[in-house]
């Protein structure tokens, strides 16, 4: 798929799709940088007609389906052999994922077991193991989905996002990322280059959980991920985050709040997760009614509070 200098080549693919009852890709040119300044020339040449991608678990399915066009003469623009997005790096109490990462290396990294273990978790998971063999965690972000399995743990974890473009970085908060189904606060010319996760305290505990409309391979109905922090008995810290019951993942700041100097005795930990509940509007669709996945983020958020519970008592 590219030159002598894996660089660029043009693809073409005849109308009506190389599979029955599928799309046609578009004419396309593929670019593989091998650096950061390769990338950002090619933005800035290429601007709007210019797609980078990783894994393509999401562009290719898409396109075929139907879900997205675009015009021939796409520029798909491959970040896999840029060196410096594919990697897991610690930094005294930060850990610093490159976009690029799949998910496998995310469940597999002994450092990400070490510092962030409810993401390990959240990620196992996820999808079916060849999808985690090319997925990537800043795909998975980028989508913007409400049902992204990695903003929950990111978010009770306090987690930024580097994004980048011909100026220079800016940091955002993953809580302040999704601006709504299939959008954040990226900006045409920007990418995302690393997702940088403070370590967990030694006094905390955190819970991921999700629930589907089978059990595998699933695409979470409602998700729930928990950090609690414990001092002298009661709740020190709270973070609660929810998926796939807002527009998008969302921290549920009232019943964090609520925690603050409880005990998590079973009233504490039963009020608080109705409160969680309470706090969302989700929608019905074809997966789940509304009322069904106010339920389940109550049943989910217990559940993660108990969980919390009982690895810190």
């Amino acid at each position: 798929m590219s030159d002598t200098n894996g660089n660029r080549t043009t693809m073409t693919t005849r109308p009506g799709g190389s599979f029955i009852g599928s799309r046609a890709m578009p004419e396309l040119v593929y670019h593989a940088p091998k650096t950061l300044p390769e990338l950002m020339d090619l933005i800035k040449i290429h601007g709007p007609a210019a797609r980078i991608v990783a894994g393509c678990t999401d562009v290719i399915p898409s396109i075929r389906t139907g879900r997205w066009r675009f015009d021939p003469g796409l520029h798909l623009v491959d970040i896999t052999k840029i060196n410096a997005l594919n990697q897991i790096e610690t930094h005294e109490d930060m850990l610093k994922i490159g976009a690029g990462v799949t998910l496998t290396r995310i469940l597999t990294s002994p450092d990400v077991k070490g510092f962030c273990p409810v993401l390990a978790r959240a990620v196992e998971q996820m999808a079916s193991l060849q999808v985690r063999n090319t997925a990537t965690m800043g795909g998975n972000l980028c989508m913007a989905s409400p049902a992204a399995d990695t903003a929950p743990p990111l978010l009770v974890s306090d987690a930024t996002v580097i994004l980048q473009d011909a100026r220079g970085e800016t940091t955002v908060p993953v809580a302040d990322f999704f601006t709504g189904p299939g959008r954040s606060v990226m900006t045409p010319g920007q990418m995302m280059t690393h997702i940088c996760i403070p370590k967990i305290k030694d006094q905390d505990s955190a819970a991921f959980l999700k629930i589907g409309t089978r059990t595998a391979v699933i695409i979470s109905v409602v998700s729930a991920a928990v950090r609690i922090g414990m001092a002298g008995g009661v709740c020190e810290s709270a973070r609660i985050a929810l998926g796939s019951v807002a527009p998008t993942p969302v921290r549920v700041t009232a019943a964090e709040q609520f925690l603050s100097g409880k005990p998590l005795d079973d009233q504490v930990v039963d009020a608080c997760a109705g409160m969680a509940a309470s706090a969302v509007s989700p929608i019905t669709d074809l997966r789940a009614s509304a009322g069904y996945r106010k339920d389940v983020a109550k049943t989910l958020v217990k559940r993660c509070l108990m969980a919390c519970r009982k690895d810190l008592t």
